[in-house]
């Protein structure tokens, strides 16, 4: 029967099973504020999202079941959330920390229960990470990249320059999400800045660069039109990013 991976570990060596799961459910809250004549509406709310799953861990004889058991203890409980991974959905994962364990034993060589997780990002990403190469080789130039998730995502933009450029205001937009970002500097040949979205840094060979302003961009599911300004005719852009899924 199928099982599930956690922090790397592969939870079929202790005999662990799963039976069933909600991990496909989806809700999400849409806030607003009733005045006397209207209502103000804010943006989409996504909760934490609670992972359930009935297993049962089965072994030779109830010791067996027990070492098994407390195996599978050690290995989910932890400080920080890890990596969860269905069998039966093996190209996408839950950043999960353990909730709860509860059951009991139904036979000398079988417990069953129920586990639960705790995801306080309730989105689930792919296991590849896509890398996607451009040359810049016009300014303004524009590229098309498309992500095949179902939400939106924050990729790393990594621009690596093809000549010295002095005083230069560089534009990185998401023509399509209207989001834009704007760094102020200078960069000689092979230097690379890095925009990271997901932490909301800037680095310019590894070190912070945040002269900038703005907004940082992200990918939205499916066709998206990337527009790179002020970066001269020479140079390279880098996005890497993994797709996520409601």
């Amino acid at each position: 029967m199928a099982s599930f991976t956690f922090n790397s570990v592969d939870l079929s060596d202790y005999d662990l099973s799963v039976i069933s799961s909600n991990f496909f459910e989806f809700s999400q809250s849409l806030p607003y504020t009733q005045l006397q004549d209207y209502a103000l509406i804010g943006g989409y709310k996504r909760n934490a999202l609670g992972l359930k799953m009935n297993v049962v861990i089965q072994g030779t004889n109830a010791a067996d079941v027990i070492s098994n058991l407390d195996n599978v203890k050690k290995t989910l409980v932890g400080e920080d959330e890890e990596q969860l991974i269905l069998d039966s959905v093996n190209t996408r994962y839950w950043n999960a920390r353990l909730e709860s364990l509860d059951g009991e034993f139904v036979s000398n060589t079988i417990w069953q229960g129920t586990l639960t997780f705790l995801c306080p990002d309730p989105l689930a990403y792919s296991t590849t990470e896509t890398s996607s190469d451009f040359n810049i080789d016009a300014d303004p130039d524009t590229i098309s990249e498309t992500m095949d998730g179902t939400a939106i995502t924050k990729p790393v933009w990594t621009l690596t320059a093809g000549e010295t450029l002095t005083d230069v205001t560089i534009k990185l937009e998401n023509v399509i999400t209207g989001e834009e970002l704007q760094w102020t500097g200078s960069l000689v040949d092979e230097d690379e800045l890095e925009i990271d979205s997901a932490n909301w840094t800037v680095k310019l060979n590894g070190t912070s660069a945040m002269t900038i302003t703005g907004e940082f961009p992200r990918l939205q599911p499916g066709s998206n039109t990337i527009k790179v300004t002020a970066f001269s005719t020479t140079g390279t852009l880098n996005i890497t990013y993994r797709d996520a899924y409601l």
